[in-house]
């Protein structure tokens, strides 16, 4: 098998057999706002102690409070190949168009690229950060390239190595070179994805389905779930992050207002973890919660947020282009800038979803 030469060299390849794993599902509960989570990171902001009577009354007061528990940064960044890149229900990618990252959100390949290579240079840094994988990301924030070539849109992402190997991004920044062949040591290739915060409406916190409201004043009694799918490569390869399929029920009997059952919900969402994070979901819980909404002249509803928000840059991928012998003599190296809308959880919280009591009148 042709080896690239954007590959870090102590990496030999070996079946696929020795892909990433997924990891088993885990119920996690998402952390109520006006209660503290087990769940919650350590060393990271933390929602207050429970208090029944803190209901939120504007979208504008829940924004505030995740800036609290789960402030996102201007510009974030993600190693590999971003697991959290933008899709639709059916799972396939909604196309960022260039000509909407350059005019509409002001972000051009050159800057990004700068910011991609900053990212993996203190990745790549990092004593946490596996050796091979890090020499993955310290050949892209050396390489003395600085003009990216650009992709028109996000599906515009083959790799054209050499005739006959032209995986697509996602393959190759996974460690292969042809669809469904051999993955290197490292399960991992030189890709970075570096992007700044989507200033689109809904793009920060972006709010989970939860159902209908709760009309005159009543009280419920919730119960908060999710599956969490979190999945790494191994202890050597990209992390690149998790789906999060949430519940909400409302207990059946004794509430006030009407039939118990389950609330709204959505088919899930995948998310990548920023290069920067080390918190990761860390607990198994399940919560009850019960609700009071007394201003019968007020709407009231349990509202979820997620723990993150989109950005809007390139993917950047370093290759070797050779159609010369296995060695890679005659070898010209590119980057290719590809353009993209990923949700990035934000590194100082470990859970993927916040809820709120919100009463609007």
């Amino acid at each position: 098998m042709r080896k690239s030469l954007s590959t870090p060299r102590r990496i030999s390849p070996r079946g696929t057999r020795g892909a990433a794993s997924l990891a088993a599902a885990m119920l996690v509960a998402a952390p109520l706002a006006v209660a503290a989570s087990p769940a919650a990171a350590a060393d990271g902001p933390q929602a207050p102690v429970a208090d029944k009577s803190k209901v939120y009354s504007s979208d504008a007061d829940i924004e505030k409070a995740m800036e609290q528990w789960a402030p996102v940064a201007p510009v974030e960044s993600v190693m590999g190949y971003p697991k959290g890149i933008d899709q639709d229900e059916a799972g396939n990618i909604k196309p960022l168009q260039l000509a909407d990252l350059e005019n509409k959100h002001k972000y051009d390949a050159e800057t990004a690229l700068k910011d991609a290579k900053t990212a993996a240079s203190n990745y790549a840094q990092n004593n946490n950060t596996p050796k091979f994988v890090g020499e993955a990301a310290k050949q892209l924030a050396d390489s003395t390239i600085t003009k990216p070539e650009v992709a028109q849109n996000t599906n515009d992402d083959k790799i054209d190595m050499w005739p006959g190997n032209v995986p697509n991004a996602k393959e190759y920044c996974e460690g292969r070179y042809t669809k469904g062949g051999d993955q290197n040591t490292a399960k991992a290739n030189p890709c970075v994805f570096a992007g700044k915060l989507d200033e689109t409406q809904g793009s920060k916190y972006p709010k989970l389905g939860t159902g209908g409201g709760v009309a005159g004043g009543a009280k419920k009694t919730f119960t908060i779930s999710g599956q969490v799918t979190d999945e790494n490569s191994s202890s050597e390869g990209w992390s690149v992050g998790g789906k999060f399929t949430p519940k909400a029920t409302l207990s059946p009997t004794g509430d006030e207002g009407g039939p118990g059952g389950e609330v709204g919900g959505e088919l899930g969402f995948t998310y990548s973890y920023s290069s920067t994070s080390l918190n990761r979901v860390t607990a198994t819980q399940e919560e009850k919660v019960e609700m009071d909404f007394t201003d019968s002249t007020k709407k009231g509803s349990l509202q979820g947020r997620r723990d993150g928000a989109y950005y809007v840059g390139y993917i950047f991928v370093d290759y070797q282009e050779s159609a010369g012998p296995a060695n890679g003599n005659g070898s010209k190296e590119h980057i290719k800038a590809i353009p993209a809308r990923v949700y990035v959880q934000s590194p100082k919280s470990s859970t993927p979803v916040t809820y709120f009591k919100l009463q609007e009148g």
